[in-house]
């Protein structure tokens, strides 16, 4: 009981901050909490006066007759009852309203945190389980923060005020009452650590469905060509039948507890009515007071319940907790320095000073192992290479999704280190091989790297980028709704549209991430007609698997092993029987190399 007590202090403490501002509306609740209480211990002496002075024999202590102090406790009961229902119901209104809120809250901090985290978190974690995290582990500890906590101050509350009541009325019954007490919370103990390593199970597992889930919807398209949708099915149903199990021994966990629960206090109710009874023949207390005292019993084996199944319910919502306040706690490898300034207008003069980098600062080997060149603002430059010699690292360091290990990534001889984040990112624009489009209109998808363009601007940048024709013909025109993944556009749709947003974000610095990848002939062309008014002007790093895009760049950089291996024109590097002219043979030749 002790490492759960400190594991839930451990968990309210990170949440406080999202209660903090309910604070008023907690108290409120509180005050309820008090009314409630105090309306339930009011509830059965109605019935014990109409027992003792109005069916019984005890002398009416007010000079009123029997019909009318009839008809005037027939009143208070009708009113303690109404007042008990409208105080309960107001109170899980609010607090429902509080959860609410607390759960907008947490939401929002989660997503801002994924966001907030770089690239080598996301990659080392499957996309399910940070949903599962930032929506279901959210209503378990909204669960933890209002429910389980209210419910254990009324239990607690409840339970001081009948306890007070039952010792004024017979020490001795009470006495007797709590022996089952001691039971209770044994039975606590023996099954809640169980629940919790079942409910950890459970909640990795969901996370894992998720992941499936998400996988194979992204991923639809490939799973159709291979025909995989058995497969993916057998995946779903591994991890759902494990799911499954794991939720089915939790479930006969918490039964089993339940009936335990029954059973103890079963016993202790019978205990005490068999002792109570012999009181009552005995002379020394009256049937009413025997009524009020069950029904008191009642009341306080009912809050004794429920405090062993929210002790229960609490861990399952630590384990959702531990879940979120890791996420919470998660810290991005790359961020702002303290002394870091934004970015000043930049002209794009790029180098690298004998950068090291790998994926993974221990265990995997260095994908760049001293990169060093410069770049000249205002240049094409196109990177070149077999297949993991470092391209898209190198494009990945200088817009800062990483850092080095090792060395420098200067941009107009400042170290990135030392711009904002968001000002360095907001100089460079990406085009990827793969476009990233959202389910949203065309002219949003456009304006996405320009939030705030106008419609001109918007209608100028499809134009150069070739995509003002096709866009028109659309039924709605630069207001039709794309599909998820803009998969209702052909992929050279998709790749004018993404040129088409970089033409409009227009920032010195330029990606191009295999720019013709995936096209037929003739969407080639036209991509290749348009980057070329895409690039004027701005320092270009080129990712090119067709050697051919690159002849009229102004630089080539050939790489090998996390080097710069050679570097220099098309010409050049053709005529010098290198890396390059060897890349460039065999593609001349129709046999493709991996680039």
């Amino acid at each position: 009981m002790g490492e759960g007590l400190r594991r839930t202090k451990t968990a309210l403490s990170h949440f406080t901050p999202f209660l903090r501002p309910r604070k008023r509306g907690l108290f409120l609740a509180l005050v309820l909490l008090l009314l409630e209480t105090g309306t339930s211990l009011a509830q059965p002496w109605p019935l014990a006066l109409i027992l003792d002075y109005v069916l019984g024999t005890e002398t009416i202590p007010l000079p009123v007759s029997g019909q009318v102090l009839l008809v005037g406790i027939v009143v208070l009961l009708v009113t303690i009852s109404t007042a008990s229902r409208a105080v309960t119901a107001f109170r899980r209104y609010l607090l429902s309203k509080l959860g609410q809120e607390t759960v907008f809250d947490m939401r929002d901090a989660l997503y801002r945190k994924v966001h907030d985290l770089g690239l080598d978190y996301h990659g080392a974690r499957r996309t399910g389980d940070t949903i599962t995290r930032v929506t279901s582990d959210v209503k378990e500890v909204r669960s933890l923060l209002v429910d389980s906590v209210v419910e254990v101050g009324s239990s607690f509350l409840i339970l001081i005020g009948m306890l007070a009541v039952m010792l004024w009325m017979s020490p001795s019954l009470t006495a007797l009452a709590l022996v089952t007490v001691p039971f209770l919370f044994l039975a606590v103990r023996r099954y809640r650590l169980a629940l919790i390593e079942r409910m950890r199970v459970v909640r990795a597992k969901e996370g894992a469905i998720a992941s499936v889930i998400q996988e194979a919807v992204t991923g639809i398209r490939a799973v159709k060509i291979f025909a995989r949708e058995n497969d993916e099915i057998d995946r779903f149903r591994k991890e759902s039948r494990d799911s499954l199990s794991a939720s089915v021994d939790s479930s006969l966990i918490e039964a089993k507890f339940s009936v335990l629960l029954g059973i103890v206090g079963g016993v202790g109710t019978a205990l005490v009515v068999y002792f109570a009874a012999l009181q009552v023949l005995a002379g020394t207390i009256s049937v009413g007071e025997l009524t009020v005292f069950v029904a008191y019993l009642g009341l306080f084996l009912s809050p004794l319940w429920t405090l062993s199944r929210q002790v229960n319910q609490i861990g399952k919502s630590l384990v959702s907790g531990e879940r979120i306040i890791d996420l919470l706690a998660a810290e991005p490898t790359v961020k702002d320095s303290p002394d870091a300034r934004p970015a000043p207008a930049l002209e794009g003069r790029v180098a690298f000073e004998d950068v090291h980098f790998s994926y993974d600062d221990e265990a995997a080997p260095e994908v760049l192992r001293g990169m060093d060149f410069e770049v000249e603002a205002g240049s094409r430059v196109a990177l070149v290479g077999v297949s993991g010699a470092g391209k898209t690292t190198v494009t990945s360091l200088l817009a800062r999704l990483y850092d080095p290990q090792g060395g420098r990534v200067l941009v107009d001889g400042e170290d990135v280190k030392r711009y904002t984040v968001k000002s360095l990112r907001d100089a460079i624009t990406f085009v990827p091989q793969e476009p990233m489009l959202f389910r949203a209109t065309v002219a949003e998808n456009i304006a996405y790297g320009k939030p705030g363009a106008s419609m001109e601007e918007i209608e100028e940048a499809a134009r150069l980028a070739g995509a003002d024709d096709f866009i028109r013909e659309m039924p709605e025109g630069y207001e039709t709704l794309l599909s998820e993944r803009g998969e209702s556009l052909s992929g050279g749709q998709r790749q004018r549209v993404s040129i088409a947003r970089a033409m409009l974000r227009d920032t010195p610095i330029l990606i191009l991430d295999e720019p013709q990848a995936g096209l037929d002939a003739e969407a080639a062309e036209a991509v290749e007609t348009h980057w070329r008014t895409l690039t004027a002007g701005r320092t270009t790093f080129v990712i090119a698997h067709e050697l051919r895009l690159v002849k009229d760049v102004d630089k080539i950089l050939v790489l090998e092993d996390g080097r710069v291996a050679e570097e220099g024109t098309h010409d050049e590097l053709v005529s010098s029987g290198g890396l390059y002219a060897r890349l460039y043979a065999l593609q001349e030749q129709g046999r493709d190399p991996v680039l």
